[in-house]
């Protein structure tokens, strides 16, 4: 009877062996080609160091004398009819515009600033009387002055109301040049953010080294102020002309070193 013999399947035993033999060269490359890029010079991404510096603000001004003056001189007139309210409120206007230009102000000078009509239900000169409707219309014309010769500026003011002005605002004081007088002023803000710098840098043990930057915050002259008085007479009004502060703001950044 023949004998059956156990043992291993020379078919798997040849494809076992053909697989060893395929990873044992793949295992070596890839081992050699970790080793090789481990051993390639790494590039690191380090921060660059920044510079120690101080950022500060300064201020300077200077007083001016203004030069001129804007007031605006106005005239409101009231009737019934719509038409005459605007009739009576040109004719007042042209005259008290003549009275003006007799002054010496040119056309130039001269920019109409408002004009409005609009009904009115009741009035001191026009009462209501049936308690509805509308019982007036009210006219007004304002006119923007420039005034270049300060002597004078009391003088229109009062020749304006006696030729019927009946609203007045102003006068706006300004100085026509600004740029004239601002570089003394940028001049007394950048010292004043150097002083500045300079403290902090020395409580701080520091030195100061070289100016980084610097940007302008702003400059030039304040809102205009109202000086005057009131307008009550046909005479020169008494106007104090005073002084405009122009301004000039800073800021810096420096360096700072070690003493």
């Amino acid at each position: 009877m023949p004998s059956l013999i156990c043992g291993a399947n020379p078919i798997l035993s040849e494809e076992s062996t053909m697989r060893k033999a395929f990873l044992v060269p793949v295992a070596a490359f890839a081992v050699a080609f970790s080793t090789a890029a481990w051993a390639e010079p790494q590039q690191l991404n380090v921060p660059a160091q920044r510079t120690p510096m101080i950022e500060v603000s300064g201020t300077g001004s200077v007083q001016v004398k203004p030069d001129i003056a804007v007031i605006r001189i106005g005239v409101a007139t009231e009737d019934a009819n719509a038409e005459a309210a605007v009739a009576k409120n040109s004719a007042a206007t042209a005259k008290v515009l003549s009275e003006v230009a007799a002054a010496g102000i040119e056309k130039k000078d001269l920019q109409t600033s408002q004009f409005s009509l609009y009904p009115q239900t009741a009035t001191a000169s026009y009462p209501r009387k049936d308690g509805a409707g509308i019982t007036t219309f009210r006219a007004s014309n304002t006119v923007s002055v420039t005034v270049r010769n300060l002597d004078r500026l009391g003088e229109i003011l009062g020749a304006s109301v006696a030729a019927g002005s009946n609203r007045i605002s102003g006068p706006d004081f300004a100085v026509s040049e600004p740029e004239k007088y601002l570089g003394d002023a940028r001049r007394k803000a950048v010292e004043a953010a150097l002083a500045k710098a300079k403290t902090y840098a020395e409580a701080a043990g520091m030195k100061l080294g070289a100016v980084l930057s610097i940007a302008e915050d702003g400059a030039g002259s304040p809102a205009p102020v109202f000086r005057g008085a009131a307008y009550a007479k046909a005479q020169s009004v008494p106007v104090e002309v005073g002084e405009e502060t122009l301004s000039a703001q800073v800021r810096i950044a420096i360096e700072l070193i070690k003493p």
